[in-house]
């Protein structure tokens, strides 16, 4: 018996050509050997390493690779400890990730985007693609995303009386804001009311943030107020967005 292997290779992919000689008695060890190549092959996708997401919304997770006619029967999304997030047989899933999950496109294109639906804080990834075609499976570089979370504008507001409407007193916030308003009420006869009001983001996760509004008065006279925001996995409720602190001259 003589067994001749030759290796080549289909763009980045290595495939090994096995000749027999002579007659097929070896077939069993023949199919381990080839079964062992498939098994190794390592492909490249195309996965962005880290992709923005909005708890309680959806989120794509854009994936592809080159297809190079291999015809993958299933495409499949696991976390790094093997754990699956979609599979298209849905008793392989987690139990988190049941009816929450799906590939957008044709694997035979070479697509295998992921989508999450009613996204949560703790869907964090890293999230891993990998391929099937019959028992074969297909590995992938570059193939791994971790979700970032943001969250919904937060809005707040901090209020100061004064009487010295000809030199009203000026705010500044400890955060960088994205919109900011300034409006004046008269409360009492020579007494106003400023109050500022700005929208900011939030970064993800629990956990308490301070918050401090600063407002400056003629002469640099100054008083400020800090306070601290608990935040539950950025699911802000409406009262939870409106922050009244005042400050008293």
């Amino acid at each position: 018996m003589k067994i001749q292997v030759l290796f080549s290779s289909l763009g980045n992919t290595p495939f090994c050509h096995v000749i027999l000689h002579e007659d097929l008695f070896l077939h069993r060890s023949l199919s381990w050997l080839v079964s062992f190549f498939t098994e190794g092959l390592i492909l490249t996708a195309d996965v962005p390493f880290k992709f923005s997401a909005l708890t309680r919304s959806c989120v794509v997770i854009p994936c592809s690779f080159q297809q190079q006619d291999m015809h993958l029967t299933r495409g499949i999304w696991s976390k790094k400890d093997g754990g699956v997030v979609y599979h298209n047989g849905q008793s392989y899933i987690l139990d988190h990730f049941k009816d929450r999950t799906k590939i957008l496109g044709d694997l035979h294109e070479g697509e295998c985007s992921l989508e999450i639906d009613d996204v949560k804080p703790f869907d964090n990834g890293p999230f891993c693609f990998y391929a099937e075609k019959d028992n074969e499976k297909y590995r992938f570089n570059n193939s791994c995303a971790f979700l970032i979370f943001t969250c919904l504008p937060f809005n707040v507001s901090c209020s100061v009386n004064h009487t010295c409407p000809s030199y009203p007193p000026v705010f500044s916030w400890s955060v960088t804001n994205l919109t900011s308003e300034v409006t004046d009420t008269m409360t009492t006869r020579g007494v106003w009311s400023r109050t500022s009001t700005i929208t900011f983001m939030v970064s993800g996760g629990d956990g308490v943030k301070s918050l401090t509004c600063t407002a400056i008065f003629l002469r640099d006279k100054q008083q400020a107020s800090t306070v601290k925001i608990n935040l539950y996995f950025c699911n802000l409720n409406f009262h939870r967005r409106s922050l009244w602190d005042r400050l008293s001259r």
